[in-house]
Protein backbone atom coordinates (compact mmCIF):
# COMPACT_ATOMS: atom_id res chain seq x y z
CA UNK A 1 0.00 0.00 0.00
CA UNK A 2 1.13 3.54 -0.74
CA UNK A 3 -0.24 5.25 2.38
CA UNK A 4 -1.04 3.66 5.74
CA UNK A 5 -2.34 5.37 8.88
CA UNK A 6 -2.76 4.19 12.45
CA UNK A 7 -2.98 5.64 15.94
CA UNK A 8 -1.41 5.11 19.33
CA UNK A 9 -4.10 5.68 21.94
CA UNK A 10 -2.77 5.80 25.52
CA UNK A 11 -6.22 6.23 27.16
CA UNK A 12 -9.32 4.16 26.56
CA UNK A 13 -11.41 7.33 26.85
CA UNK A 14 -9.87 8.59 23.60
CA UNK A 15 -11.43 5.72 21.65
CA UNK A 16 -14.66 7.67 21.08
CA UNK A 17 -12.97 11.03 20.49
CA UNK A 18 -13.41 13.02 17.29
CA UNK A 19 -9.78 12.42 16.33
CA UNK A 20 -10.01 8.64 16.81
CA UNK A 21 -13.20 8.55 14.77
CA UNK A 22 -11.56 10.65 12.04
CA UNK A 23 -8.49 8.40 11.88
CA UNK A 24 -10.70 5.31 11.67
CA UNK A 25 -12.95 6.83 9.01
CA UNK A 26 -10.00 7.87 6.84
CA UNK A 27 -8.24 4.51 7.30
CA UNK A 28 -11.41 2.78 6.10
CA UNK A 29 -11.61 5.16 3.15
CA UNK A 30 -7.96 4.43 2.30
CA UNK A 31 -8.71 0.71 2.39
CA UNK A 32 -11.48 1.36 -0.14
CA UNK A 33 -8.84 2.70 -2.53
CA UNK A 34 -6.45 -0.24 -2.09
CA UNK A 35 -7.09 -1.40 -5.68
CA UNK A 36 -5.59 1.82 -7.12
CA UNK A 37 -2.08 1.53 -8.57
CA UNK A 38 -0.80 4.29 -6.24
CA UNK A 39 -1.77 2.12 -3.25
CA UNK A 40 0.04 -0.92 -4.64
CA UNK A 41 3.43 0.65 -5.37
CA UNK A 42 6.47 0.95 -3.15
CA UNK A 43 7.81 2.90 -1.37
CA UNK A 44 5.07 3.50 1.15
CA UNK A 45 4.29 6.16 3.73
CA UNK A 46 3.16 4.98 7.17
CA UNK A 47 1.79 7.63 9.56
CA UNK A 48 1.11 6.89 13.23
CA UNK A 49 -0.98 9.51 15.04
CA UNK A 50 0.20 9.78 18.66
CA UNK A 51 -2.81 10.85 20.72
CA UNK A 52 -2.29 12.79 23.96
CA UNK A 53 -3.32 10.88 27.06
CA UNK A 54 -3.97 12.12 30.57
CA UNK A 55 -0.88 10.27 31.86
CA UNK A 56 1.18 9.74 28.71
CA UNK A 57 2.29 12.28 26.10
CA UNK A 58 4.87 12.35 23.36
CA UNK A 59 7.80 14.67 23.88
CA UNK A 60 7.67 16.38 20.49
CA UNK A 61 5.24 18.45 18.42
CA UNK A 62 4.27 18.16 14.80
CA UNK A 63 5.47 15.42 12.47
CA UNK A 64 8.74 13.52 12.62
CA UNK A 65 10.36 10.62 10.81
CA UNK A 66 10.39 7.52 12.97
CA UNK A 67 12.47 5.44 10.59
CA UNK A 68 12.93 3.89 7.18
CA UNK A 69 12.84 0.16 6.50
CA UNK A 70 14.80 -0.37 3.27
CA UNK A 71 13.70 -4.00 2.92
CA UNK A 72 9.99 -3.08 3.12
CA UNK A 73 10.55 0.30 1.40
CA UNK A 74 8.51 1.85 4.23
CA UNK A 75 9.01 5.35 5.63
CA UNK A 76 7.39 5.68 9.05
CA UNK A 77 6.25 8.97 10.52
CA UNK A 78 4.90 9.90 13.93
CA UNK A 79 2.46 12.79 14.32
CA UNK A 80 1.93 14.35 17.75
CA UNK A 81 -1.78 15.16 17.93
CA UNK A 82 -2.36 18.46 19.79
CA UNK A 83 -4.87 18.49 22.65
CA UNK A 84 -7.18 20.86 20.78
CA UNK A 85 -7.64 18.30 17.96
CA UNK A 86 -8.93 15.51 20.20
CA UNK A 87 -12.50 16.85 20.22
CA UNK A 88 -12.27 19.18 17.22
CA UNK A 89 -14.90 19.38 14.51
CA UNK A 90 -11.92 19.72 12.14
CA UNK A 91 -10.33 16.39 13.10
CA UNK A 92 -10.81 14.82 9.66
CA UNK A 93 -9.25 17.76 7.88
CA UNK A 94 -6.36 17.64 10.37
CA UNK A 95 -5.71 13.96 9.62
CA UNK A 96 -5.67 14.68 5.87
CA UNK A 97 -3.33 17.67 6.39
CA UNK A 98 -0.89 15.54 8.39
CA UNK A 99 -1.00 12.88 5.67
CA UNK A 100 -0.22 15.54 3.07
CA UNK A 101 2.70 16.84 5.16
CA UNK A 102 4.02 13.27 5.40
CA UNK A 103 3.68 12.86 1.62
CA UNK A 104 5.64 16.09 1.04
CA UNK A 105 8.35 15.08 3.53
CA UNK A 106 8.42 11.57 2.09
CA UNK A 107 8.85 12.92 -1.45
CA UNK A 108 11.91 14.87 -0.32
CA UNK A 109 13.29 11.86 1.58
CA UNK A 110 12.85 9.53 -1.39
CA UNK A 111 14.24 12.09 -3.86
CA UNK A 112 17.43 12.38 -1.78
CA UNK A 113 17.80 8.59 -1.95
CA UNK A 114 16.88 8.47 -5.65
CA UNK A 115 13.80 6.31 -5.03
CA UNK A 116 10.82 6.84 -7.32
CA UNK A 117 7.80 8.23 -5.49
CA UNK A 118 4.84 9.89 -7.17
CA UNK A 119 3.91 12.59 -4.66
CA UNK A 120 1.31 14.16 -6.99
CA UNK A 121 -0.60 10.89 -7.19
CA UNK A 122 -0.43 10.43 -3.41
CA UNK A 123 -1.61 14.00 -2.81
CA UNK A 124 -4.51 13.45 -5.23
CA UNK A 125 -5.49 10.34 -3.27
CA UNK A 126 -5.41 12.28 0.00
CA UNK A 127 -7.63 14.98 -1.52
CA UNK A 128 -10.12 12.30 -2.60
CA UNK A 129 -10.51 11.40 1.09
CA UNK A 130 -11.71 14.88 2.06
CA UNK A 131 -15.40 14.91 2.97
CA UNK A 132 -17.36 16.70 0.30
CA UNK A 133 -20.22 19.03 1.33
CA UNK A 134 -23.67 17.66 0.66
CA UNK A 135 -26.49 19.86 -0.49
CA UNK A 136 -30.19 19.16 -0.34
CA UNK A 137 -31.99 18.85 -3.63
CA UNK A 138 -35.37 20.56 -3.58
Amino acid sequence: MGILIASMTPDRALGDSAISQAITKIAIALAGYRQLPVQKRLPLIDVVFMLPGSQERVQFTGLRIRGFDPAAQSLQFEAAVPDKMVASAHAERYVIAVMQDAIDAGAEFFRERQLLFDSAEHLALSEALVAKPRYAVN
